[in-house]
């Protein structure tokens, strides 16, 4: 009988050596996977480059060379797209998202590792089936020092979490961002193209590059968030796209970038609109405002009957019939420059001041039936504009002031509407046809405006390769060239939404040679997807006399001669 608890101490002991076996097979594993972790970790920890350095000037270039006088809204976007300081915010953004993954990936490496650790570590306790050592003290959960001890715990870890999130340490910010291609259902830039590629705009239309073949990552991303931005409705209204975004299943890394990217495109456009201008180029100015509306409203065609039909529609559910964004365009005027009339209120003024305002407004009418000469300074163009739907805006937005708690002052004073105003000039046949050679000499400059940029050095000038010149010049030569040239473009901007009407005032340059003529103006929405406002004035323009220069100026004349 003696002999029974040896041979059962025996048998314990044997235990234990099989034990300990298996638990030097899993710590060498757990060592393995702590090696690789590591590895991973110190990659993950190096502090990645966040600058990035842009180059303006070569950006503009690249932009402006790859345009030509016809080039579509839709090439005017896509060459903003691949512009090099697009292309390097998008090489960026995807060296940031990388870094991003690698560190989730890490965090959920070691989150691993801990559940293996806790595995492989268990006690000797525990591996012989014993109760953990919370088992033990389960007689005394409702100990009040226990229960003191425990909420110190916890206690600590907040103190810990929060200092580490304070010093950006906090590996919990890595886990709560939600990544396509790392976790689950989670939708991001590839949910974008396969929803692209089934509207039938992927790969983008018309678009082809150098090789004809592929694209870079940073050139497919742009022009995913370009056409995300075109097709935008139907995105936006996607099911698993409104099913995602209360679970927060949003990817940020491309879609917090699309609203960066949005606000570049914008600033670029502008810019090529200020280009198409200096240039002359009627036909890429109207193209210009056509992507300005197309991005910001997010369709594919500003001139499509159906997206025109679709946005009248929205607007009128909205706002109202008067909610449609309509000028109302009265007392145009071409001639004489008149003076701006008095601002003061009417209960301000005196008597005297009434009668000198009444006497101002005759001589102005008079100023008004004055001849425009080939020797003016300036004509001024000048017209009342009227917003049709001025009120209903006003009701809407204070509307939506309400309902989000925001004082009216402070909610409508971001409100900008902007317009643009394209003026062309013909020179009439005595039968009052347009006449197909004239020139366009205006102003007394010379009307080649290429040969009057290069001579100014003009900024613009010095940035286009010849190819581009020459596919400028090509644009004004031959007949009809005034259909095609622009002599001024000019923007206005409405930042009060309550604002009714208002007065526009445009100076232009006289016509260098008398006769009869008619300028054609153009006004077009950066905002809405509405009729463009057209109407035409004719001006008779009389022969001038050349005005005889001041003393000053003949003295100054002389001592120029001299020094030559």
């Amino acid at each position: 009988m003696a002999s029974l608890p040896i041979l059962g101490g025996i048998a314990l002991l044997i235990g234990l050596i099989i034990l300990a076996l298996k638990f030097a097979q899993k710590s060498s594993s757990t060592s393995t996977t702590t090696s690789s972790s590591s590895t991973l970790t110190k990659k993950a920890n190096k502090p990645l480059n966040r600058k990035v350095t842009l180059n303006p000037e070569a950006d503009a270039k690249y932009i402006l060379n790859t345009l030509t006088p016809k080039s579509t809204p839709l090439e005017i976007l896509y060459a903003i797209a691949t512009s090099p300081d697009n292309i390097t915010v998008a090489t960026k953004s995807l060296e940031l998202r990388a870094d991003v993954v690698q560190r989730k990936l890490v965090h959920l490496a070691e989150q691993a590792k801990k559940a293996e650790d806790a595995q492989a570590n268990a006690t000797l306790d525990e591996l012989l089936n014993d109760d953990d050592e919370d088992a033990w003290a389960s007689d005394d959960e409702d100990d009040e020092a226990a229960q003191l001890a425990k909420a110190a715990k916890e206690e600590k870890k907040k103190q810990a979490a929060a200092l580490a999130k304070a010093t950006g340490k906090d590996a919990q910010d890595v886990t709560k961002v939600m990544l396509e291609g790392v976790d689950d259902d989670v939708l991001g830039m590839q949910w974008v193209k396969k929803n692209l590629t089934a509207l039938g705009v992927w790969p983008p239309p018309k678009y082809t590059t150098k090789t004809n073949i592929n694209m870079d990552a940073p050139t497919e991303r742009n022009l995913i968030m370009t056409m995300g931005r075109l097709n935008a409705r139907a995105l936006n209204s996607h099911p698993e796209l409104l099913q995602a975004g209360p679970t927060g299943k949003i990817d940020p890394t491309y879609f917090q970038s699309t609203m960066e990217y949005r606000q570049r495109v914008g600033q670029q456009l502008d810019n090529v609109l200020r280009f198409a201008c200096t240039l002359r180029s009627f036909q890429l100015a109207c193209a210009v405002l056509d992507a300005i509306v197309m991005f910001k409203i997010g369709c594919m065609d500003a001139h499509s009957e159906v997206e025109l039909k679709w946005f009248q529609k929205f607007m009128e559910e909205k706002y109202g019939k008067e909610g449609t964004p309509k000028l109302i365009l009265e007392d145009t005027y071409l001639g004489v420059p008149t003076e701006e009339p008095s601002k003061d209120k009417e209960e301000n003024k005196t008597e005297a001041e009434k009668k000198e305002e009444e006497k101002n407004k005759l001589v102005q009418l008079i100023a008004q039936s004055r001849q425009v000469t080939t020797t003016d300074d300036k004509m001024s163009l000048e017209m009342q504009i009227t917003r049709q739907h001025a009120e209903a805006f006003t009701k809407e937005k204070l509307a939506l002031c309400q309902r989000q708690g925001i004082p009216p002052q402070i909610g409508m004073q971001a409100y900008r509407e902007s317009w643009f105003i394209i003026v062309r000039a013909y020179k009439l046949n005595e039968d009052g046809s347009r006449m197909s050679n004239w020139d366009g000499a205006m102003g007394g400059s010379n009307p080649n405006h290429f040969e009057v940029l290069k001579g100014n050095k003009h900024a613009i000038f010095d940035m286009l390769t010849e190819d581009t010149i020459a596919s400028f010049e090509k644009e004004f030569v031959g007949s009809d060239v005034s259909d095609r040239k622009v002599i001024v473009g000019w923007p206005f901007v409405i930042s009060n939404v309550a604002q009714k009407s208002g007065k526009v005032k445009i100076h232009l340059p006289p016509p260098d040679v008398p006769g009869k003529y008619e300028f054609s103006v153009t006004i077009k929405s950066q905002e809405f997807l509405c009729g463009v406002e057209e109407f035409k004035l004719v001006v008779d323009i009389a022969q001038g006399v050349k005005k005889k220069k001041d003393e000053k100026q003949e003295e100054e004349d002389k001592e120029s001669k001299k020094d030559k």
